[in-house]
């Protein structure tokens, strides 16, 4: 018996009395309150569980008897104890007779009275055993159809899915040990769910709160859980409240941050290090493919398929031209996927005739590149269709040469695509229809 986890309230009416029993009952390890009167007797345990209590029989504010009868009614399962310096037959009867589970005489052996107190909590324990293996028992005929004969292992299961909601563990395993078993006491919901009864008397303030369970009227106290779709559904909106909330905070937050690291950013550039970082997430490459050419001031050099990720890039390269007035000149390589992509040809027309943006083609494209201002440059998979591709990025000045030399010579390798992209196109669709009907005679 883990006598740390046992709580006994003292109602007693003489100081020195409180002081002694106390201090006999703290040095075995037991948890003690103490009160002088009925009126506190009863304020303590409407918010806390006792497992035990020493009820003096004279009180300043009424019977001992009184306060007995009230604790029979809203508190059954604790253990009450009677004691007192006026013994007669009559009095010890009479508490008997309401509930009490044992009656002793001041002044007090604490032998005896240690020996009592164990003696009614195992006594408590081994018919909690019983009451428990009976409840396990009912329950498995309920769940069986449904869910599982091993209602332990269905509680532990449902309860960590069930504290996904929004809820504690504890308190999911105490709804569902009280949905389990309808209508129940604190002591049923506990041995149902594992849960200790002191702690079931505190959450449960916490499941009414949340709308999950209701207390019966009457005595003893008595709770029932609310119906599972409404408590979910009750659950599923708090949480989804919450879940707003912590959206909007970290949208503010997320303002605040920007305009303090803003005023941090770039106070050391000149001894600013040569690095080379790498991505593995497509989102942070093309939020970084479109920051470095959003950043470009003379020259923007690209090597990339007409995709979803280079049409993007493209309208990006065309806002940052008009920007800068015309000051960035660009040169694009692309595969043979231009001919197809007509409307953001379209797009590039007006600065292609210009010359503020030079468009090549190649077959296929040996790698992805994008250099700007020939300072910071980034390769490799752009949209990492394959599991662990990777892509780097350099500010360092041997690593940009080396891969603007690659770029120069796949400049050197590719064709023109000049600003007549309707006719190139139709060309090429024309090509194609010719290719298709000799095919078909062969």
């Amino acid at each position: 018996m883990n006598r740390a986890s046992h709580s006994i309230l003292i109602v007693d009416d003489e100081i020195g009395t409180r002081d002694s029993l106390s201090a006999i009952l703290q040095s075995e390890g037991y948890v003690t309150a103490s009160v002088a009167s009925a009126k506190e007797a009863m304020e303590k345990a409407r918010t806390r569980f006792f497992d035990l209590m020493l009820l003096d029989i004279r009180l300043p504010d009424t019977d001992g008897t009184q306060l007995l009868s009230h604790f029979q009614k809203v508190a059954p399962e604790t253990i009450k104890i009677v004691i007192t310096g006026y013994a007669s037959i009559e009095n010890a009867a009479q508490a008997l007779n309401i509930g009490a589970d044992s009656y002793l005489t001041k002044p007090l052996d604490p032998d005896s009275l240690l020996k009592t107190i164990k003696d009614k909590l195992q006594e408590r324990e081994q018919n909690e055993k019983i009451t428990a293996k009976r409840l396990a028992d009912w329950v498995k005929l309920r769940v069986l159809k449904t869910q599982s004969s091993n209602f332990q292992g269905f509680l532990e299961k449902t309860a960590k899915e069930l504290a996904l909601f929004g809820v504690t563990n504890t308190q999911a395993k105490i709804y569902i040990g009280l949905n389990a078993l309808g209508v129940a006491s604190a002591s049923e919901i506990a041995s149902l769910s594992e849960v200790r009864r002191e702690e079931v008397y505190r959450v449960m303030p916490e499941l009414e709160k949340l709308g999950l369970v209701t207390r019966k009227l009457g005595t003893p106290r008595r709770f029932l859980a609310i119906e599972v779709k409404a408590a979910l559904e009750t659950l599923t909106k708090a949480k989804r409240k919450a879940m707003e909330k912590e959206v909007t905070n970290l949208m503010q937050k997320k303002v605040e941050l920007i305009a303090q690291l803003k005023t941090t950013t770039g106070l050391r550039p000149e001894e600013e290090d040569s690095s080379t970082e790498v991505f593995s997430e497509h989102m942070s490459v093309l939020a970084k493919l479109v920051q470095m050419i959003k950043k470009a001031k003379r020259r923007i050099m690209l090597v990339s398929s007409l995709d979803q990720v280079g049409t993007v890039l493209v309208r990006k390269i065309e806002k940052t031209i008009e920007m800068n007035k015309n000051r960035v000149s660009t040169q694009i390589i692309t595969d043979n996927s231009w001919l197809s992509e007509t409307r953001t040809l379209k797009l590039m027309r007006s600065k292609m005739a210009d010359k503020q943006i030079e468009l090549r083609h190649v077959e296929v494209l040996p790698f992805n590149l994008l250099i700007v201002d020939e300072e910071e440059a980034i390769w490799g998979e752009f949209q990492h269709r394959n599991a662990g591709s990777k892509t780097f990025l350099t500010n360092d000045q041997t690593q940009i040469g080396l891969v603007k030399m690659a770029f120069d010579n796949l400049w050197g390798q590719s064709q023109k695509v000049d600003e007549s992209l309707d006719l190139l196109v139709g060309e090429n669709k024309a090509s194609a229809a010719s290719e298709s009907q000799r095919g078909a005679h062969i």
